[in-house]
């Protein structure tokens, strides 16, 4: 299987596939947690400590 990427070159466009891309990332992240065998309580946990460890990462 071949794949042919073209990436945007003006900045504008950069951005908005990275907006685009970060969208479809935390959709995907959010389909994996709902599909996680445990309370709401406990994938809520999970979230805050997934933002808290991206938070201090910056």
């Amino acid at each position: 299987m071949e794949v042919f990427l073209i990436f945007p070159k003006s900045k504008q466009a950069q951005q908005e596939l990275g907006q685009e891309l970060a969208k479809f990332q935390s959709e995907q992240v959010l389909k994996t947690v709902q599909k996680l065998p445990c309370s709401t309580e406990q994938k809520l946990e999970l979230v805050d400590a997934a933002v808290k460890h991206l938070k201090a990462q910056q």
